[in-house]
């Protein structure tokens, strides 16, 4: 690893500095409500029932010996923000003439708020202590409807896969089917957080980490998923945020040694397609954790080594039968044509090219925190965390089949180093300062069968024949790759500081809190996208001609074209908090983000003068003004009936990506050219092989470059929310709740064509009136169109510019409940009811794929329909039953459904432009006379088969005569059930010895047709183009069969083996 920033940095960091030292001057020092949010608060009152103001008020952690103070306000309340988290901890009152009482046994866990009320009783200050219950429902009011809380007890009972505690996120009602995606959001808008600083890649979004995890489990105390907390520190997100918190060493020396195993031999003998498998697979975890005391109440620390050696199969085409062949929409005979032509031709080597393969990962990680109670003001702790990640064979490429020499090797590296200090300023002010420095290095290379510098490609059409017997000449049509790829070799380099600062002060019966939370983020980023060329041919035929159609390049005119870019991200933030009736509580505050790209594109003036835009914009937005209410409604006064409402607007940050997009495609680093015809240089892959560089320019081709540039009024995306919640608790044993949710974003990031021109060519009237925006004289008899021609000016290509018209709203209704069990069981249930509709779901990170959202014609015209992110229906529950002698037996089932795919036209573009494959297709009624005889033929052969699924018939039914509406189609519902079985047996003395059992995908064990996915992936190829009218101007289309047919998806069942040894 090296460090290393550029003069736009290190001036970044010197503005970053002098905000940072004028906001300390006025808030005295610095605290963080992400860390811990954790609260022990109530209200003092004398034998009179009277409030009883300044009696003094210390909360101790007898574990680790933390402790902090205040006095009561004017009303009685007190209020002590922000403590470490950990049981046990005791509360003592005192005051002069009343006896001194102390409650102990409270536990906090991330969010909660434990309400200490007391009357206090006169005396001789004699000390009367009570025990009172650890954990319970009414602590965790503040976060109810607000967030999913993941604690230490879920964590060790429910079943992980991988031990990645960021998996439990499909715990909350609101994630969709994409990971990370919350409450129909992109997965870009989710922030993620460890111990209150930032654990997100920057770059693409995500996990900092791109292995298996980015902390150990071993290391994690809890987590939640926050999609409804109006905290003005919760910010940089939109569909919501995964905020971690890590363990930390006590008083008591304690040390685990672990190891967790899957193999073939611990899983079933088919894949999820029903066949036999031949590869076998192992993955194996292993470590150790030791934490303690270094001095008893004062010095602690805590520690983890964290090791995954795993090996598992990759499966690229894998045809075992006729089913394998629909799926894959190409019959086997045809692709063992395409190798043998590919070795014969093209020096694709002898070794296996498809079907099943194995490879071997490792994945290391170590993770250390010291925390020092330096007084009774002060307590500093230090935290690091280190990741690597060896991936070989993973990185794939876009077509649809891509022979094995196509997967690329993924390497990564991140540290994050952590100073947090903590300090009282006095009895009611309360500080906290976080430095955070992060490192993170990711490389993606070529496949060791390839020259290390990459080589072109060759992307072919292939069509195979699938008669029925309503339809003899069916056919289906995919593309197959060989050679390079367009993501290797590249690589990035992530360098950031964080610093967070905020006050808690308590005036009266007021609470404020205060801060700023800022970030200075330097990237350097090789993309070698599309950089290493690319030859379309139009069929097998032809590739075995090797008369290939049409070759595009983004050719390098400086060298590698890395990008250098800093990005600041500023916040400051305010909030007051107060109860005005002694059963209601506010929080009302405002939020600030701005965001500010520092390093600018080079200016294009031929862009300029022929669209009039600048490619030299940097993106920066200062006008994110959040403000934020939440009112909650204890309406009995006892803790059993809580309303909660809150509304309020929230910043999300853009991907930084875009600006490497636009500072490398400005015109000064890449020349593109795109030919056709006689244009097409000779392609010589052998010759490739041997390491000769891909075509330039060819000789009498003209060539322009890809513009990406930003919009001058670039905005980041801001989601307004708003929910209502209402939960009935029943003592501390059950709840039951209801949520009704609503949000709306806007200013949304997408890619917007620039250089197009305004209006269609041509129209075409048996399709709707749809606009196509070359001449119709310059589309081949084969259908095939140049982009080129849709040009509005000649003298420059592509021109993306990045806008900030998305918007999208979506709307959900969540019932729960929670019900404890015995002394350590628990159940919980949640059904979720969800919409979420956008006219836009570009997420990252190539600017080009903003454009391949499928449209009727004009890819500017955004239009609303449901969206990629959407879910309808989720079910989950979990829980574990009560320990018994030893034993614990954990559960999650989580069921989703409703997820969305799109009708397309496959083999070209049918409007003309430069995105293939992404024009809606309109669907022939085939109750029409006019309709062609194949055209009808093929829809009644998928509506005959009944293999199709009864989706795809209706969303055909419904589209007849029509342009299909994107996402118009409903996947169902899919469940997966989770078991975890855990015995302890006590050793002697603290030691214990802990064997688990996990079994993943535990229906697929009782059949092995069970536990299957069927959702069909979000575009669906319809009809491809298969030639052009002339006289009609009209396409002529084949129908594809098979385009509805349900795939068989998932992991079969399998079993993962734990023993965990602790003291």
């Amino acid at each position: 690893m090296y460090y290393y920033f550029t003069k736009q940095t290190k001036k970044a960091l010197g503005i970053l500095t002098l905000v940072w030292i004028s906001l300390s001057v006025c808030t005295v020092s610095s605290a963080m409500a992400q860390a811990t949010n954790a609260t022990i608060s109530g209200l003092i009152l004398d034998d009179n029932k009277e409030p009883l103001i300044g009696a003094n008020v210390v909360v101790r952690n007898e574990s680790t010996g933390f402790e902090a103070g205040t006095v009561t306000g004017v009303d009685g309340r007190f209020q002590l923000q922000q403590l470490p988290l950990g049981k046990p901890y005791s509360v003592t009152v005192s005051y002069i003439g009343f006896n001194t009482q102390k409650l102990t046994g409270y536990q906090l866990n991330q969010g909660d708020r434990v309400n200490v009320d007391l009357t206090m009783d006169y005396g001789n200050n004699d000390l009367a202590e009570i025990v009172v219950t650890g954990d319970s429902f009414k602590n965790q009011v503040e976060k109810l409807g607000a967030v999913t809380a993941i604690d230490s007890k879920q964590i060790k009972n429910l079943p992980t896969e991988g031990r990645n505690f960021t998996n439990l996120t499909s715990l909350s009602p609101l994630q969709g089917g994409g990971g990370l995606n919350l409450g129909g959001q992109r997965r870009t808008s989710t922030n993620v957080t460890l111990d209150g600083v930032n654990a997100r890649n920057q770059l693409t979004a995500g996990e900092i980490g791109r292995g298996p995890y980015t902390v150990s489990i071993e290391a994690i105390r809890e987590f939640e998923v926050a999609t409804n907390s109006y905290d003005v520190t919760q910010g940089r997100q939109a569909g919501g945020a995964l905020n971690a918190v890590t363990k930390s060493g006590t008083n008591t020396m304690e040390g685990s040694a672990f190891v967790y195993h899957r193999n073939d031999n611990l899983a079933s003998p088919y894949d999820i397609r029903g066949n036999r498998r031949e590869v076998v697979f192992n993955n194996t975890q292993w470590g150790f954790s030791l934490g303690g005391p270094i001095i008893k109440d004062k010095v602690h620390f805590f520690t983890v080594f964290d090791r995954q050696d795993a090996g598992e199969p990759v499966f690229i085409a894998d045809i075992r039968n006729e089913d394998d062949e629909r799926r894959l929409r190409i019959r086997k005979d045809t692709l063992d044509k395409f190798i043998d032509v590919a070795r014969r031709l093209y020096g694709v080597g002898d070794g296996q090219q498809v079907g099943e393969f194995s490879r071997k990962t490792v994945a290391n990680t170590f993770f250390a925190r010291l925390d020092w109670q330096i007084n009774k003001r002060n307590k500093l702790t230090i935290r690091n965390n280190y990741t690597d990640w060896s991936n070989p064979f993973s990185v794939n490429d876009n077509t649809a089949i891509n022979l094995a020499e196509v997967l690329g090797d993924f390497s990564s590296k991140e540290n994050s180093l952590l100073v947090s200090l903590r300090s009282i300023a006095n009895a009611n002010t309360t500080n906290e300062l976080k430095v955070q420095f992060q490192h993170a290095e990711r490389a993606f290379s070529v496949n060791r069968q390839l020259p290390a510098t990459n080589m072109p490609r060759a992307i072919v059409r292939v069509v195979s024949p699938f008669p029925t017997e309503n339809n003899p000449n069916a056919i289906q049509t995919t593309n197959v790759q060989i050679g390079g790829q367009r993501f290797s070799p590249e690589t990035n380099l992530e360098q950031q500081v964080h610093i967070v600062n905020t006050t808690y002060m308590q005036r009266g019966k007021y609470n404020f809190t205060f801060g700023t939370d800022n970030m200075v983020t330097y990237l350097e980023t090789l993309l070698s996208n599309e950089q290493n060329g690319r030859f379309f041919y139009n069929s097998l035929q032809d590739f075995e001609n090797n008369n290939p159609f049409r070759y595009a390049r983004e050719v390098p005119l400086q060298g590698l074209p890395i990008v250098k870019q800093t990005v600041v991200d500023f916040s400051v933030f305010g909030q007051m908090e107060v109860n005005p009736h002694r059963d209601l509580n506010l929080i009302a505050g405002i939020r600030y983000d701005a965001t500010m790209f520092m390093n600018e594109a080079a200016f294009n003036p031929a862009v300029s003068n022929e669209l009039g835009i600048r490619t030299d914009n940097k993106p920066a937005d200062f006008r994110n003004i959040q403000p934020r209410v939440q009112l909650t409604w204890d309406i009995k006064g006892k803790n059993t009936d809580v309303l909660k409402f809150g509304t309020g607007l929230f910043a999300a940050q853009p991907h930084y990506y875009a600006q490497v997009n636009n500072i490398q495609n400005s015109g000064a680093m890449l020349a593109a050219i795109d030919v056709q015809g006689d244009l097409v240089p000779e392609a010589n892959f052998i010759g490739y092989r041997d390491g000769l560089p891909a075509p330039g320019i060819p000789e009498g081709a003209d060539f322009v470059s890809t513009i990406n540039s930003v919009s001058e009024d670039f905005r980041v995306p801001n989601t307004f929310k708003a929910n209502l919640n209402y939960n009935k608790l029943f003592g501390d044993r059950y709840r039951i709740g209801a949520n009704v949710i609503y949000s709306y974003t806007f200013n949304n990031y997408v890619y917007l064509e620039r250089n197009l021109v305004d209006d269609p060519f041509f129209r075409l009237s048996n399709e709707a009136n749809r606009g196509v925006f070359v001449p119709a004289n310059t589309i081949g008899s084969n259908g095939q169109t140049n982009w080129l021609n849709s040009r509005k000016s000649e003298n420059v290509g592509r021109v993306l510019e990045l806008n900030s018209i998305g918007a999208g709203y979506q709307y959900a209704l969540i019932l729960d409940g929670s019900i404890r069990i015995g002394k350590d069981g628990y159940f919980t249930a949640s059904y979720t009811y969800n919409q979420a509709f956008d006219n836009t779901s570009y997420n990252c990170c190539v600017a080009n794929t903003s454009t391949f959202l499928p449209v009727v014609d004009d890819s500017r015209r955004l239009n609303w329909a449901y969206s990629d992110n959407q879910f309808k229906h989720k079910i989950v529950l979990n829980g574990a039953t009560p320990t018994w002698k030893g034993f614990t037996m954990g559960a999650t089932l989580i069921g989703i459904g409703g997820s969305r795919y799109s009708f397309l036209v496959s083999n070209g573009s049918l409007q003309g432009d430069f995105p293939l494959n992404n024009a809606l297709a309109f669907v022939f009624d085939p109750n029409d006379p006019n309709t062609p005889e194949n055209i009808r033929d093929g829809y009644n052969a998928i509506l005959n088969d009944p293999n199709t699924s009864e989706s795809a018939k209706k969303y055909l039914r419904e589209s007849f005569g029509k342009i299909a509406e994107r996402n118009g189609g409903e996947n169902p519902m899919f469940y997966n059930l989770d078991l975890r079985l855990l015995k302890n047996i006590k050793i002697a003395g603290t030691q214990r010895l802990e064997i688990s059992g996990d079994i993943f995908n535990f229906m697929n064990v009782l059949n092995k047709d069970w536990g299957v996915n069927n959702n069909l992936s979000s575009s669906r190829n319809l009809q491809s183009i298969r030639g052009f009218n002339q006289n009609a101007q009209q396409y002529i289309y084949n129908v594809e069969q098979g385009v509805g047919v349900l795939p068989i998806n998932g992991t079969p069942w399998r079993v993962q083996l734990g023993l965990r040894y602790s003291f």
